[in-house]
Parts: structure tokens; C-alpha cells; sequence
């Protein structure tokens, strides 16, 4: 059989409208009236993305109660993640496991209470999330989300059932198809004048990285510089400036900053710094690579009641590489890059300080790096191992010990399990947490008193209830003793 539960589905349908009609008079089933179902506008979609989303409209003139819908659509383009519905409803049942397929059924009226109102004019009743197709295939393509309708089954598969008891269906019933445009990108046109790796494309994406602007669809497609699959990266950025010095002589530095948003920052470390020590506190980045990079990007929230950051200095050590920064409402954005792509020798030791003022608290504590990313000279993804050395207000400076907490993870991508090795430099308390991309907890992989010393534990790709996660970046993030590292991790289904 095609599904079980549409028998006992029908049978609620025909009791509730039959206990309508006891005592009146049938209405016609023929109805002047206008009722539709779509999908609203053009949709554009990005190669790869893994959460598009995708409306189901309603537009009814009587009072509905009863939806039944069967949309097909094409499965080597899309692959539905969940179908969740826009308001609520007494019943609202959906079944994805025909490939091709999404059947939804929902009612309005089943006993027992609370009473829900019926539907009636426009809304959007139901969103469904899709996950693209990874592959660039070299040019638009234009898809659709259409409706199904089985000729095996004797009753229609997609109907209205109205409050008075009457049935809504083709042609009455108006069904009509959504088109969705997954975009071939033009890479390197990030600000979509239509000439892709030029200096303004560069400056775009540096204000992206700021906080200055968002990027609509076609951006975060176009943003994919260096074809890896992973939009808007640091490696993005880094693979854009290379090919326009390669192209051109750059005559503009990188754009000025906003006054009221932007830091101090300044490559000439010592001299600055020295002068600040009893009155500020630090909070280092410290990498732990084999490979140069040729930029790197964090995002470090912060309480903006306890602590303010005065200054981003970057380590005299990292040069070719320039700085940028911004600070806005608890959040402090850091992009380190080579401007002219000259190429850097630097690979580890101290990248950069947070200089700040604020509480005794300790200053690993007032800062969450919440995203980092790392870029090779080539502009090419890479896994850097990092960790943070802090110092209060007023306190001596500490530098990195030969023995450093440390994370990394084995293999990066994966798909099912990754092994995550980190190191303790001491017994203490400690905590080790994986986070998604928007800094949100996903699971505590370890967490409460730990001895000093290499450890091991595994991660099979759930959250905190057990629940397979997303594809996409996460984040392992190691925390205690004054000290943390982290490390991002590619998942893979």
C-alpha cells in the first residue's frame, strides 16, 4: 500500500463533514468562489545550499478546515529536510519517505478542544526546507515544485474541505506550480556589476566580513572565489585579492571604517602595547600551524557591560598580513589578511591581542570566539589548532608554555563519526563543546574535572537529544584553566 493512514485520514474528513450536514440542506459541490494553492514568487536558490525555504500558499474565500495536498518535485535537485507548518492546527500530517514525493495533510476541527479558527483568505499555511544540490552545473537551471495527483487512488489527492461540509477540488481548485532558479554563480562578482574579481568586489567583501553589509542570494553564490563549495570564507576573500593583484596594480587601500565602530589597529605591536599594560588587559591568539596562512577571521562576543575592547594589534611577526576590525553590540569582528597577496611566512605563535578594559574577571572568560576561519596563501581552506593567552588589567604578562591545550580533529570532513584528540596542560576543570556556525551550543562532548595529558573522545554527529545534525561547519571549542582552543570540523552526509 502507498501510505496506511490515508483511509483512517478520509474517514475523519467524511465524519466531521457529516456531522455539518445532519438537520440541513446539502450545499451544491460546484462553488463560484475563488480557492488556490502555490508557492508564491520566483524563488532563487544558491548550488549547495542546505535550508532553502519554500512557502505554501492559501488563498480561500469560504472558511476551510481541511487541507490535502500531493506535491512532487525532483529529487536530484532537492532533497526535503522537514515540511513545518505556519500556524497551528489540530492535525497536520506529513509523510516524506516516497522519494519525489510530499504528502500534507492537516484539519482544523477534530475534536477534542481547544478550538482552532478555519483558514480563510491568503496566508502561508506550511514552509518546507530543502537542501540544494551541491553541484555548480555551469548554468541557471529552473525547477519546480509541482503537485501530484495519483490515478490509482478513487478520490482526489489534492482537496479543500470547506467549515459547511462541501469538498474543493481541480479544476475549482486552483494548483499551481512554484518555479525555483538554482543561480549558476559568476565567481568573484560580489558586488554584481556583472565584472567578477575586481577592486570593488574586494572592498565588498571586506565591509561582508565587518558587519557593513549583508549579502543577499546571489552574493553568497558569487562569494565562492576559490570553487570549494563553502560561501563568503576567509580562503574566499584571500583566493580574490590574489587574482586581482595578479591582474592589476592596487592604487585604493582597504575602505575606511566607521568612527563609531571601528577599533584601533595597528601592526606595530610592541610600541603600543608596552605603553598599556598596567592599565589594560589582553586576550592573545595564539595559532599552532605548520602552514602559512594568508588570512584568518574571528568573530568574539563579549559582554559590553563588563568588558570594552580599546584596541585589535596585530603581532609584528605577521607581517605582509594587514588588519581589520569592528566592534558592534557585544560582538567584535577580526578579519586578518594580505592585502597585495604578497604571500606570508607566518604559521604560528602570536597573530594578533585583544587590548580591553573592564573586570578582574579572568580574560578568557569575557571573550567566546564563536567563529574562526583560516586561509592558506593559495586561498585554499585550512585547519589552524589555536589557543588564547589572557592577562587582566594590571597583571603580569603571560606567554605561551611549550605545554598548550590543544584540539584537533581526524578526519575533517567526515561522515558518521570524527575523532576529537585534544591535550591538557594541567589537572583542572575543563569543558569541550561542539558549536554550529551561528554559536549555538550543539552537544558538550566533555566537561568537569579532567587530568593533564593527551585524550581522545568521539563525536557521531548528534546533538544534545541524540539527533543527527545538518551538514555543514561546526565548531570544537575547548575551554578551561585559563585557557582555550578550538578547532572548525566539516560534516558530510
Amino acid at each position: 500500500m502507498r501510505r496506511t493512514w490515508a483511509p483512517f485520514f478520509i474517514f475523519l474528513l467524511l465524519t466531521s463533514a457529516a456531522s455539518r450536514a445532519i438537520n440541513s440542506t446539502p450545499l451544491p459541490h460546484i462553488r463560484t468562489d475563488t480557492y488556490e494553492i502555490s508557492f508564491g514568487p520566483l524563488i532563487e536558490a544558491i548550488p549547495g545550499e542546505p535550508d532553502l525555504l519554500i512557502p505554501i500558499w492559501i488563498s480561500t474565500s469560504q472558511p476551510t478546515i481541511g487541507v490535502n495536498i500531493v506535491l512532487s518535485y525532483d529529487q536530484s535537485l532537492l532533497t526535503p529536510n522537514v515540511v513545518a507548518p505556519n500556524m497551528f492546527f489540530q492535525s497536520f500530517v506529513v509523510d516524506l519517505s516516497f522519494p519525489g514525493r510530499i504528502y500534507i495533510n492537516l484539519l482544523t476541527d477534530l475534536p477534542p478542544p481547544p478550538q482552532i479558527p478555519p483558514i480563510e483568505g491568503d496566508t502561508i499555511f506550511a514552509w518546507i526546507s530543502c537542501a540544494v544540490t551541491s553541484e555548480d552545473l555551469g548554468y541557471d537551471l529552473l525547477t519546480h515544485m509541482t503537485f501530484y495527483e495519483d490515478p490509482n487512488t478513487p478520490y482526489p489527492d489534492n482537496s479543500l474541505l470547506l467549515e459547511d461540509g462541501t469538498w474543493i477540488i481541480p479544476p475549482n481548485l486552483s494548483l499551481i506550480q512554484g518555479d525555483i532558479l538554482i543561480i549558476h554563480p559568476l565567481y568573484g562578482d560580489i558586488n554584481l556589476n556583472e565584472y567578477p574579481f575586481e577592486i570593488g568586489d574586494a572592498v565588498t567583501f571586506l565591509n561582508y566580513f565587518m558587519g557593513y553589509t549583508e549579502f543577499n542570494r546571489r552574493q553568497y553564490a558569487n562569494s565562492d572565489c576559490n570553487r570549494d563549495g563553502i560561501q563568503a570564507s576567509i580562503a574566499d576573500l584571500v583566493y580574490l585579492l590574489a587574482v586581482v593583484s595578479g591582474d592589476t596594480v592596487l592604487v585604493a587601500p582597504p575602505p575606511p571604517m566607521a568612527e563609531n565602530q571601528t577599533l584601533q589597529s595597528d601592526s606595530d605591536f610592541e610600541n603600543h602595547f608596552t605603553k598599556m599594560v598596567d592599565n589594560y588587559g589582553r586576550f592573545d591568539i595564539v595559532l599552532q600551524g605548520s602552514e602559512s596562512i594568508g588570512g584568518a577571521y574571528f568573530v568574539l562576543e563579549y559582554d559590553a557591560n563588563i568588558v570594552e575592547p580599546v584596541a585589535v594589534l596585530l603581532d609584528s611577526s605577521a607581517a605582509p598580513l594587514q588588519l581589520s576590525c569592528t566592534a558592534s553590540e557585544g560582538k567584535l569582528m577580526i578579519a586578518v589578511y594580505d592585502w597585495n597577496a604578497r604571500g606570508s611566512d607566518f604559521s604560528s605563535g602570536r597573530l594578533l591581542t585583544v587590548v580591553y578594559s573592564g573586570s578582574s574577571v579572568s580574560g578568557d572568560r569575557h571573550f567566546n570566539i564563536t567563529k574562526a576561519e583560516f586561509s592558506s596563501n593559495r586561498g585554499q581552506a585550512v585547519d589552524i589548532d589555536y589557543n588564547v593567552v589572557c592577562s587582566d588589567p594590571g597583571s603580569s604578562i603571560t606567554q605561551p608554555s611549550e605545554s598548550h591545550i590543544s584540539v584537533s580533529c581526524y578526519p575533517n570532513p567526515f561522515n558518521g563519526a570524527v575523532s576529537v584528540s585534544y591535550n591538557l596542560p594541567s589537572d583542572g576543570e575543563y569543558d569541550l563543546t561542539v558549536y554550529d556556525i551561528l554559536g549555538r551550543k550543539v552537544r558538550v562532548l566533555e566537561q568537569g574535572f579532567l587530568l593533564a595529558g593527551p585524550r581522545r573522545v568521539f563525536w557521531n554527529g548528534t546533538d544534545q537529544h541524540s539527533r543527527s545534525v545538518a551538514s555543514g561547519m561546526y565548531f570544537v571549542r575547548l575551554h578551561g584553566q585559563g585557557a582555550s582552543a578550538g578547532v572548525k570540523v566539516f560534516m558530510l552526509k
